[in-house]
């Protein structure tokens, strides 16, 4: 399958889980709403002074200088007070404009003389007042379902006064690392042996608030496997499997899945690294299977597991973002191949670098990188200058939503 429609169909696959929970907003950070949030007041609440001043009441008049005595003064906490007609009343930013009144002029532009209050300047009506619901009237829909509660939501529902918000439960993801030849990090490491990296990389690229990934390894044998997936698949909601997709002689995983009960969709992607890739479901669990090598599973997650992830917390699928490229490199028309490249903005455009040499078992091109770029198959090299697709490791907010 080609890797667009792959993409399309593994997203199409993910169904919205649409379970909720109510957690208070202190903790909601990072978490993704689950219901629509309508204002429960407006902002602001009442007419206030934007500035510390004087507030009076203009009735259209200009030419001023003005000498008006004073009568009253507000502060912020307040309750509202009553402007006398052909007077100045002082009043302090925030503090709620007097009834009556509709201008205050800042006290940079007043003199104080006395009781009396002389402004040196003509200012026009409305000057430096917050009316009432100027930035949400009561009862408008100000969140929807769907999206990532961050520091932004936080100041603007704080405001509005919501101490309680309905969120997605975290999403449940396992991944299974299977290979014979694991250790975990701090084991004894005999020859022949590797340390287990995968499923550590797995575990910190696709965690988050709203998702709680937990991490298993198994050997290289058919009923480890198929054991493993059935203990596994009932309590969570996404599988992950690395490596053992292929097909040799020690490659148990496509039938493992069957074992336990489940089936694949796409069991293949025309793509460089991660060729053999695939998803099913498993005993009401997703499943993704990944290929071995770090850059391949990596890419693979970036690429597969991330876009189904937010389909299954109820998230719109995120912005594409294309850079401009700035190497050349040969394509073959049959596939698409995901490079590891360092983004920069130069000269107010998004560029990419490549950031080490090929190969999927490499960990530092990784490391040095902070994207993948995306190389559609085609008979013509990328020349420098093409704009082409990135999947940024690390999600930035104008992508997210």
């Amino acid at each position: 399958m080609s890797f667009e429609t792959a993409r399309a169909v593994a997203v199409a696959l993910a169904e919205p889980l649409n379970r909720q929970e109510d957690v208070p907003l202190v903790r909601a950070v990072g978490r993704i709403l689950a219901a629509t949030i309508e204002a429960p007041r407006p902002l602001p609440a009442f007419d206030q002074a934007a500035m510390d001043g004087y507030a009076i009441r203009l009735s259209g008049e200009t030419g001023v200088p003005l000498i008006l005595p004073l009568s009253g003064r507000t502060r912020a906490g307040d309750k509202p007070d009553v402007l006398t007609p052909g007077t100045a009343h002082r009043v302090m930013t925030g503090a709620p404009l007097p009834g009556g009144a509709d201008t205050v002029i800042m006290q940079e532009l007043a003199t104080r003389r006395g009781d009396h209050v002389q402004f040196g300047l003509d200012v026009e009506a409305g000057s430096h007042v917050r009316r009432v619901a100027e930035d949400v009237r009561q009862g408008t829909t100000v969140l929807r379902p769907g999206r990532m509660i961050g520091w932004t939501e936080i100041a603007l529902l704080s405001a509005l006064g919501v101490a309680t918000v309905s969120v997605a439960r975290p999403l449940r993801v396992a991944v299974l690392a299977t290979g014979s030849e694991l250790r975990n990090a701090g084991e004894p490491l005999p020859l022949g042996a590797i340390y287990n990296s995968n499923g550590p990389m797995l575990g910190a690229l696709l965690a988050a608030p709203s998702v709680h990934v937990t991490s298993l390894t198994v050997r290289d044998d058919l009923t480890a496997i198929a054991q493993a997936l059935e203990s596994i698949a009932g309590v969570v909601d996404l599988v992950i499997v690395t490596a053992g997709m292929s097909v040799g002689e020690e490659d148990h995983v496509r039938n493992a899945v069957v074992r336990a009960g489940g089936g694949l969709d796409i069991v293949k992607v025309a793509m460089k690294p991660g060729k053999p890739l695939a998803f099913g479901t498993l005993a009401g669990a997703y499943f993704i299977g990944l290929p071995g090598n770090p850059q391949a599973a990596a890419f693979g997650a970036l690429a597969f597991v991330r876009p189904m992830m937010k389909a299954l917390l109820g998230q719109a699928p995120a912005n594409r973002i294309t850079a401009e490229i700035n190497f050349t490199h040969p394509r073959k028309p049959d596939r698409t191949e995901l490079l590891p490249v360092r983004l920069n903005v130069e000269q107010g455009r998004l560029t990419a670098h490549r950031s080490g040499p090929d190969g999927s078992h490499r960990m530092m091109p990784m490391v040095f990188a902070d994207a993948v770029a995306i190389v559609p198959g085609a008979s013509t090299p990328v020349e420098v200058g093409s704009l082409l697709e990135v999947l940024p490791f690390d999600q930035p907010r104008f992508a997210a939503n």
